[in-house]
């Protein structure tokens, strides 16, 4: 099997590996845009990303049926239908929280590629909705993206990545981007918030993927 569906398949298995022993081996540009209805709810998560260079160059020879060297329209759309189903079991690697309730979303209804010709990079683009509009003037809301077994590494350099639309004027976003030593902190408290009823933590004593995830805050309560 070629390089290229090698990987995309491995998207697909992600969870089969322990993770003490994952690390990243596909790297990810991120921008996310975040909508609201224009009432105070939050309705929508626009995931723009852009794959890292050697991802984008492997895909090539698996789906370039005409061998023209580039992926023509019809196939960046096989490439979306593949990827789109592979990260389905992992939720998109997208997570929205609510007052700390992870908030089910539905799956996209259009996932898209396209190739960027000055990076070389494949993109996808996708939105995802909320299965129920999210109050925004009654909870705090975060809002990131994360693979939990690491293989894929997601990268927001800074808040103008994470895009507010049609939120209240009264609505702030904070970016938290965590250290190694505010995901030990994590898990102290995490730790330290088990009860006898709880389940027990996962191997690695915590998910060390979403404690170190870049995260958007989004506070519209004042």
């Amino acid at each position: 099997m070629r390089a290229a569906l090698a990987i995309i398949v491995a998207l697909s298995w992600l969870g089969a590996a322990k993770p003490s022993l994952a690390h990243p081996h596909v790297f990810v540009d991120g921008r996310m845009e975040i909508t609201g209805d224009g009432h105070g709810h939050l309705t929508g998560l626009t995931n723009v990303w852009a794959m890292d260079e050697l991802f984008s160059a492997s895909v090539i020879p698996d789906f370039d049926k005409n061998a023209n060297g580039k992926l023509d329209p019809g196939e960046l759309a096989a490439v979306a239908s593949q990827v789109r189903t592979s990260i389905a079991e992992w939720s998109f690697y997208t997570f929205l929280k609510s007052n700390g309730h992870e908030v089910p979303l539905d799956p996209p209804k259009d996932f898209r590629a396209s190739w960027e010709t000055a990076s070389g990079k494949l993109i996808f683009r996708f939105d995802l909705t909320p299965q129920h509009p999210v109050d925004l003037k009654g909870a705090d809301v975060t809002v990131s993206n994360f693979d939990k077994t690491y293989f894929v590494a997601f990268d927001f350099p800074d808040d103008s990545r994470f895009a507010l639309r049609h939120l209240p004027a009264s609505c702030h976003k904070r970016m938290v981007t965590p250290t190694p030593d505010e995901a030990e902190k994590i898990w102290q408290d995490t730790m330290a918030a088990l009860g006898p009823a709880d389940s027990t933590p996962p191997e690695d004593g915590i998910n060390f993927s979403e404690a170190l995830a870049t995260r958007v805050e989004i506070d519209c309560r004042s």
